[in-house]
């Protein structure tokens, strides 16, 4: 299209910037009337106007600006009063940057810019901004430029993208040194395996704590293979899960290249490729043999601790216990019970507290230990519970104090046997004062009635004897009770044959301490008296002990007889000795009843009756 001789031109075939350039109101400005514009200015205009390209034309000294539709959205909010407006009104935060480049063009240069960074305010605030242009000058009719042909385009989302590339970039070699350092640095060993589960790679780390001097040499080889039994079956198992898009861990024991034997944990997972699908697979395994070992150890003590009979507990500082084995649950009667919510005062005797924390914990604290004695209660039943303790200090992994622990051992049955050891010293001194005066009376009375030296001295060695066998009986009992048949037995023994020349018959009676000293002298002087001068003094003659219980408890009838039979005939003694005087007196006042001797002719015969209760124990007493 060209401009007419009009004032205002032909018409544009445009309703838009080629219509408002046809009606601008030219002769305000210095270009003037539209008629009276040179024709190189017509055909620039015409050329910019009618051009689909981004264009502005830049005229004149006062650099006014004449642009297409393209360009108007340059422009922004200044569209459309920048149209014949100077260029430093249009753009007047970009003057002082394009200002140089427009006057180089004015005298005759070309110049292209490409990607030119230009902060613009043309919608009221600053936009970053990038442009590619080209300067053109547009010669006069003398040949000089009188104008100036802007060529631009927005490469702003461009540059974006290759900044935001670049950035990616950046980020992506950022990581890549990151993921790289870490690889590097891991004591992991980091492996990535084929879908068919050969090495394609191994960290640096991975290699060191493999002891792998060439990674080449193993490359490519089946990771299962590394493993043997149940790890092998593992690894397989971890391989198939990952090729099905899973991930799978094991726990396995494996040697290093060098032959060391560790164990590992092992984490197996998919790698997937761009479709989405397992295209590598991921091993991690990390050394935990330290971490085993340790954990080993920490079984075997609480095996230990749990089949110990001693109690075994520990609490933090404030009194909270933590731990306590089976045997410490039962001991105080916690069995079944949350040890979360149990503190030392629930079975420690409320006088024993003040104890433990102003003595016990202070010395664990100073010296590291305290042992001594100490009162548990029942925690159902309340029964004190009497108890040799040892407490130490528990420490964390890096040997800070977090409580106190506790091997504790049940101490009432040692307590009882110290009580019954106590009680029985006491009772054997009262005993051996006994057996001291009966051992007084008997050498008194024996050299009493000894018509000499040599008959006492034979007589009271006898009855020593008879003595000894009393208190060897009672010893075997702790000095408490004699068994009648036991003693008669171990007395009669020396006198005669057990059940052929002395028959000895009668029910189980445990006699008391006191009458079993007598009674074992009683039967030595009628077993000696038998031998001298009785049943016993022939090769023919017996002699029959034996005894009944009538009644139940201790008002029973107690009855011992005493019988000699196959004898010589039986004469009274013109006098009475120290032996019958013991037989009959010492039992009449020990047993508490009666207690007669009858000399028949055809046998001695002494008889003993006495209320069960006042020589005996009774059942259940």
């Amino acid at each position: 299209m060209y401009f007419g001789d009009d004032e205002r031109g032909a018409d544009f075939d445009s309703p838009a910037m080629i219509e408002r350039v046809r009606t601008f109101d030219w002769a305000s400005t210095p270009l003037g009337p539209m008629a009276q514009w040179p024709q190189s200015l017509r055909t620039a205009v015409d050329m910019v106007l009618h051009s689909g390209h981004a264009m502005c034309l830049i005229w004149g000294a006062d650099r006014i600006h004449i642009y297409n539709d393209a360009y108007a959205p340059i422009l922004g909010a200044r569209h459309p009063a920048a149209l014949g407006s100077p260029t430093v009104n249009v753009w007047p935060e970009l003057w002082d940057q394009v200002r140089p480049l427009i006057d180089r063009t004015f005298a005759g240069e070309s110049i292209v810019v490409r990607d030119q960074p230009l902060t613009m305010t043309r919608f009221g605030f600053e936009e970053e901004t990038w442009w590619s242009y080209a300067y053109s000058p547009v010669r006069g009719e003398n040949g000089e430029a009188a104008g100036l042909l802007n060529v631009c385009s927005d490469s702003t989302e461009r540059m974006r993208a290759i900044r935001e590339r670049d950035v990616a970039f950046e980020n992506l070699r950022e990581r890549e040194a990151f993921t790289s350092s870490v690889l590097a640095s891991s004591t992991d060993c980091i492996k990535v395996l084929d879908l068919d589960g050969r090495l394609a790679f191994m960290s640096e780390g991975g290699q060191q704590v493999m002891e792998v001097s060439d990674f080449n040499m193993i490359a490519g080889c089946p990771w299962p293979d590394f493993w043997a039994g149940i790890g092998n079956e593992q690894a397989v198992a971890a391989l198939e899960a990952a090729r099905r898009g899973e991930a799978k861990a094991f726990i396995g024991k494996a040697s290093t290249m060098a032959g060391t034997p560790k164990w590992w944990h092992v984490a197996v997972s998919p790698i997937a490729g761009i479709d989405g699908q397992p295209d590598r697979i991921l091993s991690v395994s990390r050394d935990i043999t330290d971490l085993r070992a340790s954990e080993e150890e920490r079984e075997r003590f609480v095996r230990m601790a749990e089949n110990s009979s001693d109690f075994i507990g520990m609490m933090q500082a404030d009194g909270r216990v933590f731990y306590m084995n089976e045997a410490a649950r039962r001991l105080v009667g916690l069995e079944g019970t949350d040890i979360g919510s149990v503190a030392i005062a629930d079975f420690i005797q409320p006088d024993q507290l003040e104890t433990v924390y102003n003595d016990v914990l202070p010395t664990v604290d100073r010296a590291g230990h305290w042992a001594g004695e100490l009162c548990f209660r029942h925690v159902t039943t309340g029964d004190p519970i009497p108890v040799l303790s040892s407490v130490f200090p528990i420490t964390d992994t890096d040997g800070t104090q977090i409580g106190y622990g506790s091997v504790t051992r049940d101490y009432r049955e040692l307590k009882r046997v110290e009580e019954n050891l106590h009680l029985l010293n006491g009772e054997l001194a009262h005993r051996l004062k006994n057996v001291l005066a009966v051992v007084q009376s008997v050498v008194q009375q024996t050299l009493r009635n000894a018509d000499d030296m040599a008959s006492a001295s034979q007589a009271l060695g006898a009855r020593l004897v008879a003595l000894g066998s009393a208190t060897d009986v009672l010893t075997g009992t702790a000095w408490r009770s004699a068994d009648l048949r036991n003693l008669a037995t171990r007395t009669l023994m020396p006198h005669g044959t057990i059940r052929e020349r002395i028959l000895i018959d009668g029910p189980s009676v445990m006699l008391k301490p006191e009458i079993s000293v007598a009674f074992a002298l009683a039967l030595h002087e009628l077993a000696t008296n038998a031998v001298k001068y009785g049943a016993l003094s022939n090769d023919t003659g017996i002699v029959t002990l034996s005894w009944t219980v009538d009644g139940d408890g201790t008002d029973a009838a107690f009855s011992l007889k005493w019988r000699e039979q196959g004898g010589p005939p039986v004469t009274p003694p013109q006098r009475r000795g120290f032996g019958s005087t013991l037989i009959e007196r010492s039992l009449r006042s020990y047993f508490g009843g009666k207690a007669a001797t009858d000399y028949r002719s055809d046998g001695l015969v002494f008889e003993l009756q006495a209320r069960l209760g006042d020589a005996a124990f009774v059942t259940g007493n």
